[in-house]
């Protein structure tokens, strides 16, 4: 009985806790079904182009795994998935749209070029991450990328904008790996 009431002392304890965590940060909602994958400029070249989307990693120490924040902690980002599952698709949309051949870990291309995301930073206004790109197993290329936005002013922070600026900031991420002349090198080869 009395460690009965030393478990639920604690479990109201740990509500509590969080709650304090959680107060004053607003939730703002990224998801995929929301999300427009589109990059603007002539990415024609990879039209047909095989890639084998490998699994993302996320090693952000400023993320959890379904969240990401704003650099001031009001602003919470969720995704209805793990954050690492949201760049993967993200990504893979992308490619689809611009007609490459997407095989993933399910059913493996093992003959064409494979790629990664390790996710080493993301929050609202930066997304830090490196590309890694292997040729039958082997890594050929290594390179952090990185995406900035200057920060909003407050009379601009709602959650419809700040969805739009993560949506957006997606999209110039892919851009900046799709336009890198060493990934295009190596996602275009005959």
């Amino acid at each position: 009985m009395k460690s009965s009431k030393h478990i639920k002392s604690l479990i109201g304890f740990l509500c509590i806790i969080i709650m304090v965590i959680t107060v004053g940060c607003l939730g703002v909602k990224v998801p995929l079904s929301n999300y427009d994958p589109m990059v603007s400029g002539d990415y024609s070249v990879y039209r047909g182009k095989r890639v084998y989307l490998m699994n993302f990693d996320n090693q952000a120490n400023d993320t959890s795994i379904w969240r990401y924040y704003s650099v001031d902690q009001k602003f919470s980002y969720s995704i209805n998935n793990a954050i690492h599952n949201y760049f993967w698709h993200a990504f893979r949309d992308v490619f689809v749209k611009l007609g490459m051949l997407v095989s993933d870990v399910d059913n493996p291309d093992l003959h064409a070029p494979a790629m990664w995301i390790t996710l080493l930073s993301i929050t609202d206004e930066k997304y830090h991450v490196r590309l890694t790109v292997q040729e039958r197993g082997l890594t050929v290329y290594t390179e952090n990328f990185t995406i900035q936005e200057p920060p909003l002013v407050e009379k601009d922070r709602n959650p419809a904008a700040l969805e739009q600026r993560a949506y957006r900031m997606t999209n110039r991420l892919i851009a900046a790996i799709l336009e890198d002349p060493e990934v295009r090198k190596l996602l275009t080869k005959p």
